[in-house]
């Protein structure tokens, strides 16, 4: 099945009001479409507004549009603070041992099922429940005493969902630097979302005696930067690779610009509609800065080829957007028209916003919920608008 009616049929399958009962449960209702999204597949807002057409009640789908909201929130925070992400936003880190990753954490052997079976999954699907990624956190950050950076660039590496803003401050969050306390939980908690049974282990203890608990032998061994990351599944040698795969052609000078107009797509801009209607060449910038930063595993390498290869006619170029800007010198003056994004604040040219969930909300805030009494208040507007009531 193609993507573009995967995308359709992951939308027409969205059960909201179950959602908004299970979606803590590993086996609740969720939706599929994260990958989509973080992607730029699909709005935020596209989701929106499908729901809208099928005629649900607002408090039916109130749950799960706070979800999405939660997705444009993480943006606007890394909009507004930039690199500040990647540092602790409301002071230090408590009980920081070590810049590591627990190596029972990165092999998915920390004995407890719950988590474990995630992160196994994690490792060969690219996909992780929520409410696992939280209790993968805590144990790594609030248990193990590990700092939340590291380990939230190596979930973030598999993640076909992943999304550094979303990434960065939910692990900020958990480990108290975008919150404002520690986030825990213990075995009884992981039984009841997972549905595990497990017994005397080192989490099955109550909350008190969980918050001051050694670190565990299981979580002492660490595993630094090149053990953990996939630098080399996102090399320029495993670009062309994959690009070969998929058939993508690459791009260079001696290429021909469609009306000297190019519509540039990245990680974070795969939606075959994007500018759809306008003319220009389409080129995938794939910048080895970005990937050296934020590298990716080999199954995030091949989900955002396919991704790509449904892109009409779109070509492939490796190297910075400096190197690109010099490659176009010789067509004279080309419009280059991108989608804004954090990671592209040095692109020149035309900058095209995101379709947010609600788009007059804008700025940075403090936290969720002051953002969401806007949008909730906007998103209500438009629903009684449009419904009558």
């Amino acid at each position: 099945m193609r993507h573009s009616e995967k995308v359709q049929t992951l939308l027409a399958a969205i059960d909201a009001k179950r959602y908004g009962k299970t979606r803590n449960y590993i086996s609740g209702s969720v939706s599929e479409l994260g990958p989509y999204v973080s992607r730029g597949v699909i709005s935020t807002r596209q989701i929106w507004t499908y729901l809208l057409s099928r005629g649900h009640n607002f408090e039916e789908v109130f749950g799960f549009v706070q979800q999405l909201a939660w997705r444009d929130f993480f943006q606007r925070v890394w909009m507004g603070l930039g690199d500040g992400i990647n540092a602790d936003i409301r002071g230090d880190q408590q009980g920081v041992k070590h810049t590591a990753v627990p190596a029972a954490i990165a092999a998915g052997t920390a004995g407890i099922e719950g988590i474990d079976i995630g992160i196994q999954r994690l490792l060969t699907t690219g996909y992780l429940h929520n409410h696992q990624r939280m209790y993968t956190a805590f144990l790594t950050c609030n248990l193990a005493g590990a700092h939340w950076k590291l380990p939230a660039h190596w979930m973030y590496a598999h993640l076909l969902d992943g999304d550094w803003g979303s990434n960065a401050l939910s692990w900020q969050w958990v480990a108290g630097t975008f919150s404002n306390k520690k986030y825990i939980a213990n075995q009884e908690n992981i039984n009841r979302y997972t549905n595990t049974h497990q017994r005397g282990t080192y989490l099955d203890v109550d909350y008190e005696q969980l918050a001051g608990a050694p670190v565990p032998g299981v979580l002492e061994p660490t595993l630094e930067t090149d053990a953990v990351l996939p630098f080399s599944d996102c090399d320029a040698a495993a670009w062309h690779q994959a690009m070969e795969k998929q058939g993508l052609r690459r791009w260079n000078s001696q290429s021909a610009l469609i009306e000297n107009r190019v519509v540039l797509h990245n990680y974070y801009q795969l939606s075959p509609s994007f500018e759809s209607g306008m003319p220009g060449t389409r080129i995938l910038l794939l910048e080895p800065s970005v990937f050296a930063q934020y590298p990716i595993a080999a199954h995030c390498v091949d989900f955002m080829v396919s991704l790509a290869a449904e892109i009409p006619d779109l070509q492939v170029f490796v190297g910075e957007f400096g190197a690109l800007q010099t490659a176009l010198q010789s067509f004279g003056e080309v419009e280059i028209v991108y989608q804004e994004h954090p990671l592209n604040r040095h692109y020149k040219g035309t900058e095209i916003p995101r379709d947010w969930l609600a788009p007059e909300v804008e700025g940075t805030f403090s936290s969720f919920f002051s953002y969401w009494k806007k949008v909730e208040k906007s998103l209500r507007k438009e629903y009684k608008e449009i419904r009558g009531y």
